[in-house]
């Protein structure tokens, strides 16, 4: 109860104050439909270091008991080239922590980061002291982080990932189940020839003991995520507002026969379970 009721503050909190403008596409992109949830929220963001291991982007002023995100980067990649994602996670209120690694893709490295907002989070007098909600921790990735936040998401304080185009046949995954501790957004590019949904994806849909959201964009190749972000910041956002806030109106993107990102036309969705 304590943690719902926090949730519905936050809600409350973001609902009351303007959104600003969506993201701008790269040049090149297809003309994919942006929703609210593709704006940056409310909330100013702040960027700074997690100590050595990972950087934070966060609300300036951090919610009190503000829900968790763990991020972990594509292969050679770093956590500002996902900037547009991790700065819409955070103008919404949560709280993310991106491991600083090339090669994310153990989970460990993201766990890490989620240890370090223990210790801030139990220190007295500092901007994280008390302010966590280690009840309400999500994961996400892109490519190799995707994997990664599915390894992270066998830990019990994750309570859901959302990995985004996950490579996951490499032998660190070979006849492993995907055992979550909670939903799974599963995020594809329809273009995507690197990790394709097939070869990459449907093994996790297949494997999951937990219910998924299986979402694949229409011509969105592998590298979409990265830079701009394409419309992965908005529904990566919606996703966590729902799981990790209690958020009804963007739960309605994900529930029921007509959900949002079900009739939408550059999504193509396929679920198993209940949410």
């Amino acid at each position: 109860m304590r943690a719902f009721i926090a949730s519905a503050a936050i809600v409350g909190a973001l609902a009351s104050a303007s959104m600003v403008s969506a993201q701008e596409p790269s040049a090149g992109e297809p003309p994919w439909k942006r929703t609210a949830y593709d704006a940056m929220g409310p909330l100013k963001v702040l960027r700074e270091s997690g100590g050595p291991a990972c950087t934070i982007f966060r609300p300036s002023t951090i919610p009190d008991r503000a829900p968790i995100v763990l991020w972990g980067n594509g292969t050679g990649q770093m956590p500002d080239t996902y900037g547009p994602i991790l700065k819409t996670l955070a103008s919404n209120g949560f709280v993310v922590a991106a491991a600083n690694t090339f090669n994310a893709g153990s989970g460990a490295d993201m766990l890490g980061c989620l240890d370090w907002l223990a210790v801030q989070n139990a220190e007295a007098g500092g901007p994280y002291s008390g302010k966590l909600d280690f009840t309400r921790v999500g994961a996400t990735g892109h490519s190799q982080g995707g994997g990664g936040a599915l390894m992270a998401g066998r830990d019990p304080r994750v309570k859901t990932t959302a990995p985004i185009m996950p490579a996951t046949q490499s032998p660190r995954y070979a006849g492993m189940r995907f055992d979550e501790h909670g939903p799974i957004l599963l995020l594809s590019g329809g273009a995507d020839n690197v990790a394709g949904p097939v070869t990459q994806q449907k093994p996790v849909f297949d494997s999951a003991s937990q219910p998924v959201f299986w979402a694949t964009l229409s011509g969105a190749g592998h590298l979409v995520p990265m830079h701009a972000g394409g419309v992965f910041p908005g529904i990566v956002t919606a996703w966590f507002r729902f799981q990790l806030m209690g958020d009804r109106k963007a739960a309605e993107m994900f529930v029921g026969d007509t959900c949002g990102y079900c009739v939408a036309a550059d999504w193509t969705v396929k679920r198993k379970g209940d949410l």
